[in-house]
């Protein structure tokens, strides 16, 4: 039995597909690769031919990464990545910045009662795709228990 991952890449070759996998698998990495301060100021926006399009959200941190370009394509090269170009954009924020928690501000749910939680297996039901079934179900329970929702 062949991988799927060997199966695919063809498949995203073929399609001329494989820049924005690697972008992708970039953007899943980002904040392995780079850490903060860093890694909060700056966030990948495209790539294509092995040059890579970076977010920068101010022209301070611009042009503090253009002194560090060789070390960011270096850290890169396995990606692909032979060049890369910094523009002013919209720079992630880190991913467990939510996790993190402040005293006092702890986010209190609500049980969900009966008819909400039939209701949202009334509506997720029709859905075909169980994966995207589950994560819609999941959303819409979390909007309607933190009481930003209601049904």
């Amino acid at each position: 039995m062949k991988r799927l991952d060997s199966l695919l890449a063809p498949l995203i070759k073929n399609l001329d597909l494989e820049d924005g996998a690697r972008l992708s698998r970039l953007k899943k990495s980002w904040h392995q690769i780079f850490h903060p301060p860093l890694v909060s100021h700056m966030y990948p926006s495209n790539f294509s031919e092995g040059e890579l399009l970076i977010n920068v959200d101010s022209p301070a941190w611009m042009q503090e990464l253009h002194f560090f370009r060789n070390e960011i394509i270096a850290k890169l090269d396995s990606y692909g990545v032979k060049s890369v170009r910094f523009r002013i954009g919209r720079a992630q924020s880190l991913p467990y910045s939510k996790d993190l928690k402040k005293p006092g501000k702890e986010k209190e749910f609500k049980k969900l009662s009966n008819e909400e939680i039939n209701y949202i297996e009334n509506i997720t039901s029709k859905i075909p795709e169980e994966e995207l079934r589950k994560k819609i179900r999941t959303a819409i329970e979390k909007a309607v228990s933190s009481g930003k929702t209601r049904i």
